[in-house]
């Protein structure tokens, strides 16, 4: 992936001016990657959905987006040989969250925001907060089979 690019989904643009789609893993036998996803805040559900081609299962998970306006998508491909990793994992990760970047409060809130949308959540002292999302695992032949 091109380090600080814009794109649409599922097209990323690449460093050699190709694009991959994130839609599947990476086709390489070494890789590691980040991005980040500013979900559609004109929705207000948002969601994942993920199929495992063997299984035919989909895991989804729907959330309200102002909860939660960020994905942020990792992928670790026999990349990082420290532990617990040892060069040996293959996976992707999927977590939705209130902030773009997996990073400290302090960089949250220097930062501020992205694409004009904040990048951190404050709840004020002695209050409280409630959100709710739903997980979906289900057999599928496609993820376009889950809806929300």
């Amino acid at each position: 992936m091109a380090i600080g690019a814009e794109f649409a989904w599922p097209n990323v643009p690449c460093g050699d001016g190709t694009t991959l789609d994130m839609q599947t893993f990476v086709d390489k036998p070494v890789s590691g990657a980040f991005s980040t996803h500013l979900m559609d805040p004109l929705q207000d559900k948002a969601y994942f959905a993920a199929r495992h081609p063997e299984s035919k299962l989909v895991l989804a998970y729907v959330w309200k987006q102002r909860d939660f306006p960020w994905l942020g998508i990792w992928e670790e491909n026999h990349c990082r040989e420290s532990a617990p990793w040892n060069g040996k994992t293959v996976t992707r990760g999927m977590e939705f969250g209130a902030s773009p970047f997996p990073e400290s409060r302090r960089a949250m809130i220097d930062r501020g925001g992205l694409f004009g949308v904040p990048g951190y959540r404050w709840i004020p002292a002695k209050s409280k907060v409630q959100v709710n999302y739903a997980a979906v695992l289900m057999p599928a032949d496609s993820v376009d089979d889950f809806q929300p």
